[in-house]
């Protein structure tokens, strides 16, 4: 199976922008930064819109978005918080994201590397949110952090959280992506085949089990969630949005 956090920190060395946002108007070389800024702006406006209008008034002082990148969604939500703590597992990313955090002085985000505990991510927080960020991750991995991300959900705060429901393959693509992502050097001689970089990592899409999600909201105490589905290309995803009411059910 692939490294995604090695390869997450190749694209950052290489192409930080397209990776964050895969349109080729956002490749390193012609990049209008205001523009793919905007996106992320456009973006949470719309989404914090409407999880108030279906779940309320969110607080507005700490914000924690998990897999910031360059920081495309989490510098528009240092406009509209107190305070938004970014974290992701490359050094590259993070870099760039301090960079374009003095040019926007969002003097109010900050920025750490992610591990697998989420340490850098210290006490509660009003607003949990990730956006296109789990699908590249592998689900034995990814679920333990997203129950992780349910944790730091303050009483009365909301998590929102996007994950792929499904690729949409045919058996031959299905056969060709686990090719793609098992057998070494395939991934390589794919890209020089489609005169691509034999060097670029592929981008996983791993598909979750959103029951698994549902039952640790239930477990940490949030209320009914909301769903809303989005289709990237060929790829069925979701986003998973609720209020927590109470603390996590203790057993017995």
């Amino acid at each position: 199976m692939a490294d995604t956090d090695r390869d997450w920190r190749k694209w950052a060395e290489t192409d930080p922008y397209y990776s964050v946002a895969a349109a080729p108007e956002f490749r390193r070389d012609r990049v209008d930064i205001d523009a793919f800024l905007y996106t992320g702006e456009a973006y949470i406006v719309q989404r914090l819109a409407m999880l108030e209008r279906q779940l309320g008034v969110i607080a507005r002082h700490r914000v924690l978005d998990f897999g910031c990148g360059v920081g495309r969604i989490a510098l528009p939500m240092a406009m509209l918080f107190d305070e938004v703590v970014g974290l992701d597992v490359a050094p590259a990313m993070l870099a760039e994201a301090e960079r374009l955090k003095q040019r926007q002085d969002a003097g109010n985000a900050h920025f750490a590397l992610s591990d697998d505990a989420l340490s850098a991510a210290d006490g509660r927080y009003d607003f949990v949110h990730s956006y296109i960020v789990f699908q590249h991750i592998p689900v034995a991995r990814g679920l333990p952090l997203i129950g992780l991300l349910l944790d730091r959900v303050a009483i009365g705060g909301i998590a929102s959280i996007h994950v792929a429901l499904r690729r949409g393959d045919t058996p031959w693509r299905a056969a060709f992506y686990k090719a793609r992502t098992r057998i070494p050097g395939f991934q390589k001689l794919v890209h020089w085949l489609r005169g691509k970089p034999s060097g670029e990592p592929m981008m996983q899409m791993n598909e979750y089990p959103v029951s698994a999600i549902f039952a640790m909201m239930q477990q940490r105490g949030f209320g009914q969630a909301i769903v809303d589905m989005e289709r990237h290309g060929r790829f069925l995803t979701m986003h998973i949005a609720a209020r927590r009411n109470g603390m996590q059910e203790q057993d017995g």
